[in-house]
């Protein structure tokens, strides 16, 4: 299954390397103004984002969370995000939503990485590295996927109201059972969000934080 999987994955970026080049694209450019983002901070805003991270250094050691609580809160925010997506993908005009929403991931990622490596130096590097690398080494290109499945899908739909002989069930199926797979893969996420992210800060507290 896993072989076949990836032979189908292969074929898909030889096909359709101009769609993943667009959503990877959108990512870059979210990315990008993640980084742009910072700078143009105030320095109110930016006292105050400092005063909060140094409150998490300090207490980080001490951090305790109910795990079943915030598993079940990460898992429903992936399962929203991943069917948004999808629905988006069955619709043309669903397209700037979609790619909306990569670009807003992007965004809140490279805000993220350049603010924690930008103030808090070695701190900020070894946070990115703990709490935000592990779950976004899975989450980022499953979501890259996700977002050219969808893309892809609805410019079908956009080619199928011009041709009507344009078989849809079939690429539908294909979809659907991607868009599961994708599921699967952000709730693999999610479990690293919850259980491994805290664990590393807690280890990383008493010798960085």
């Amino acid at each position: 299954m896993a072989s076949g999987f990836r032979s189908l994955l292969i074929d898909s970026l030889r096909q359709k390397w101009p769609v993943y080049l667009i959503v990877l694209s959108v990512f870059v450019v979210g990315l990008a103004a993640g980084f742009a983002s910072v700078q143009r901070l105030q320095a109110e805003q930016m006292q105050q984002l400092n005063l909060e991270l140094d409150r998490f250094f300090q207490q980080a050691g001490l951090l305790e969370i109910d795990a079943q609580k915030a598993l079940r809160g990460v898992l429903y925010n992936n399962l929203i995000l991943v069917i948004a997506i999808y629905l988006l993908g069955l619709t043309v005009i669903g397209i700037p939503v979609m790619l909306a929403i990569i670009f807003i991931r992007g965004f809140e990622l490279g805000f993220a990485v350049d603010f924690l490596t930008r103030e808090k130096n070695i701190q900020g590097v070894v946070l990115t590295l703990i709490a935000v690398l592990p779950q976004n080494v899975l989450m980022i290109p499953t979501l890259l996927l996700a977002g050219a499945a969808s893309l892809s899908f609805s410019l079908l739909l956009a080619r199928r109201f011009y041709n009507s002989k344009i078989l849809i069930w079939p690429s539908f199926v294909i979809y659907s059972g991607l868009m599961v797979i994708i599921l699967v893969c952000f709730a693999g996420a999610g479990l690293i969000e919850v259980y491994l992210t805290p664990l590393l800060v807690k280890i990383a507290a008493g010798y960085v934080f």
